[in-house]
């Protein structure tokens, strides 16, 4: 019997794999919930009208239709039996491996206030995307209609939780929109006049970056408008906008529309396979965690004897 791989997860780390193994004397079977790869890097673009959602998914079935030992299946993981090296699937089907990879992704961190999550939408999927571009859009419709100067100011005021890569996009992004996009498209107000603020509980955006490019990139902002707030944290999120607390002061801010780039956790998945559930497995097994991804590689050392 061939060495079976089960490749949980179709987004950059799942697929690179699949790929790799392409023509190693195993067989490979790739599951997903979606049947697509998302180029997730580009979602700010959909989120803010750039794109459509199809100019960045790529049927899985397609990038891989020409490996030969490759099978891709949709389905949804629900929970791993380690013990009989069997992953569960959320319809009550089960896979086996020799070989697990398990590649699937990270969520939102909304740091122990989950029903922030309601309010403040992440991006990290097309319906993500697609919910924040109904927001944004909505945001200038229902400014167009308010007669009241200050109610109107909070439609149009934008706040993105976070300055990591996605949030300085989002923010730029909102920033095009309101200054270029979106000029002369409305007649009861300038579109120029919405308020984008970026939040950022460190010193400077992106933060795992060279000084000189977060510099660079700040002043890139400025010029689109974007009020950069560094050393600012989100002390709650509400209906009518959000409380910040920076440099011992805590402040109120109206906005309508707030968007959350501040971290990531692991998916379920992932966290219920952690370091001491791994350890007391009996198939040998190897953990690594970077940039959001969670992968774990699970086999048997007596079947390479």
């Amino acid at each position: 019997m061939p060495h079976e791989v089960l490749i949980v997860g179709g987004g950059f780390a799942g697929l690179s794999c699949a790929r790799r193994l392409g023509r190693a004397p195993v067989r490979v079977t790739l599951v997903d919930r979606r049947n697509f790869h998302l180029f997730q890097p580009l979602l700010y673009q959909v989120a803010t009208g750039g794109l459509s959602p199809a100019n960045i998914a790529a049927p899985l079935r397609d990038v891989l239709k020409r490996q030969a030992n490759t099978t891709v299946l949709l389905g949804e993981a629900s929970a791993l039996d380690l013990a009989a090296r069997r992953l569960r699937l959320a319809d009550g089907e089960s896979l086996g491996w020799d070989t697990l990879v398990l590649a699937t992704g990270a969520g939102h961190h909304y740091f122990g206030r989950p029903e922030w999550q309601r309010l403040a939408p992440g991006l990290k999927t097309v319906e993500d995307a697609t919910e924040i571009r109904r927001r944004v859009l909505s945001a200038f419709e229902a400014a167009e209609r308010e007669p009241d100067p200050r109610a109107r100011a909070a439609w149009l005021t934008f706040v993105v939780v976070g300055g990591g890569p996605t949030g300085v996009e989002l923010a730029g992004a909102l920033g095009e929109i309101a200054r270029h996009t979106l000029r002369r498209n409305f007649r009861r107000f300038d579109p120029a006049q919405a308020r984008v603020l970026l939040v950022e509980g460190g010193a400077r955006v992106l933060p795992s970056y060279p000084p000189d490019l977060s510099a660079r990139a700040a002043r890139s902002l400025a010029g689109l408008g974007v009020e950069v707030l560094t050393g600012a944290r989100v002390a709650d999120v509400r209906e009518e906008g959000v409380s910040l607390e920076r440099a011992g002061t805590r402040s109120e801010v109206a906005a309508r529309v707030v968007l959350w780039a501040a971290g990531v956790a692991a998916s379920p998945l992932g966290q219920a396979l952690s370091l001491e559930n791994l350890a007391k497995s009996q198939p040998y097994y190897d953990y690594a965690g970077a940039n959001g991804w969670m992968l774990a590689l699970l086999y048997d050392k007596s079947k390479d004897a």
